[in-house]
């Protein structure tokens, strides 16, 4: 009977610990903003996105991360804008003096990564050697996922730019594209108390575009991804005589 009453108090303190883990981590999770582009050259419908982490007050973001286990993928279903010019693929590495040059508008639209928002950080953002970015400057870039393929961006936690804005989020992208972004990463960091914490496989949301999403409507618009209850159906009602 003791042996019972121990492993049962076991099992609640482990429960109990676990929960409370689970309860104190600071990450809220991914916001994806739309931002105005239309100030550079785009013909062909391309928008342009920020990514955001979204933490509770205190913490901090100071790892993208993949492993053979934790993999990361952002893609689209049609293609990354990368700007010929800016050559980036971080925006410590975007000129902002060319923001406002005739012929040069797209350059404040460059696709990019960060873990903060700073295009001149007095500390940048680092990746650990061997880190690839093949697959970026197409539409599906991917990291980990099979054995010794360990990657990270990385910040120095004192970094001021691993702390989130005034409305709890750090940037962590921008993507220009005229497709549908998608996939998952993972973020690691330190909560107020400078308790290590990390997410893994986190899906990049979805911006809510509303309209009809039944393929067998007249009015069906592949884009959306809401159902505004819009959707005319062929039933003999509307269709031409």
């Amino acid at each position: 009977m003791k042996n019972i009453f121990t492993r049962t108090l076991i099992v609640l303190f482990s429960f109990v610990t676990s929960f409370s883990l689970l309860a104190q981590s600071p990450f809220q999770g991914l916001v994806l903003e739309e931002i105005d582009n239309t100030a550079g050259a785009f013909t062909n419908g391309e928008k342009t996105y920020r990514l955001y982490a979204e933490l509770s007050a205190g913490a901090s973001v100071n790892q993208m991360f993949a492993d053979e286990t934790r993999p990361h993928l952002l893609e689209t279903s049609t293609s990354f804008y990368q700007d010929a010019f800016a050559n980036a693929n971080l925006q410590q590495e975007v000129n902002t003096l060319f923001f406002t040059l005739p012929g040069f508008e797209n350059v404040a639209f460059d696709s990019w990564m960060t873990i903060g928002d700073n295009y001149t950080p007095a500390t940048l953002v680092s990746q650990i050697p061997g880190f690839s970015w093949v697959g970026f400057e197409a539409s599906s870039w991917s990291l980990g996922g099979t054995v010794n393929s360990d990657a990270a961006l990385y910040r120095v936690p004192t970094d001021a730019e691993c702390l989130p804005d005034g409305n709890n989020k750090i940037l962590l992208g921008q993507f220009t594209t005229d497709g549908v972004l998608s996939g998952y990463i993972n973020l690691a960091g330190l909560d107020a108390a400078g308790n290590a914490w990390d997410e893994t496989n986190i899906p990049i949301p979805q911006i809510s575009t509303p309209g009809c999403t039944d393929a067998t409507a007249c009015n069906y618009d592949a884009s959306a991804n809401v159902d505004d209850g819009s959707c005319i159906l062929p039933d003999g009602c509307t269709d031409p005589l």
